[in-house]
């Protein structure tokens, strides 16, 4: 780069709670292998279009108690876990609602900061107790093990 181009700049607004992220990324040495990398895994059907960026960024910009039910279901690596668990160990206060109000949440947001169809885990209802349906249904909720990884290395 010449120094001409080193001199010019280019106004980019930040949320002011990234800034600091942004001044680590600038203060990075810059290679075209960094910025440019390869994908360290093929994308499956199990996706529906989520990547590792998206995924990390759902994380960051998530509030507490949802940064802590992706955690719980991440920690499950792959297997289901039911919102009435997930509320019952984070000690959620209105229960597998609470949980079903993150969900929301994170719903509307995937669909209009991120442009995804849908939350990147995979969700089913079963019957709580299918010997007996009026006992009540739950939802069961897993992620890929792919992203279990990432979520738990954060």
């Amino acid at each position: 780069m010449s120094n001409a181009e080193n001199q010019l700049f280019v106004m980019v607004p930040v949320p002011p709670g990234r800034v600091q992220e942004v001044y680590a990324l600038l203060g990075q040495p810059s290679s075209p292998a960094q910025v440019f990398r390869a994908p360290t895994r093929q994308p499956t059907e199990d996706d529906r279009g989520w990547t590792e960026v998206l995924l990390r960024r759902l994380f960051n910009e998530s509030a507490d108690n949802a940064r802590n039910m992706l955690r719980y279901i991440a920690n499950a690596n792959g297997e289901e876990v039911s919102t009435n668990e997930i509320a019952r160990d984070l000690g959620l206060p209105k229960g597998a609602m609470s949980v079903a109000g993150m969900s929301g949440a994170i719903g509307r947001r995937v669909a209009s900061r991120y442009g995804m169809d849908g939350p990147p885990w995979n969700a089913r209802w079963r019957h709580i107790d299918p010997s007996n349906p009026d006992k009540g249904t739950e939802t069961m909720l897993s992620l890929p093990r792919w992203m279990c990884d990432v979520i738990n290395n954060l």
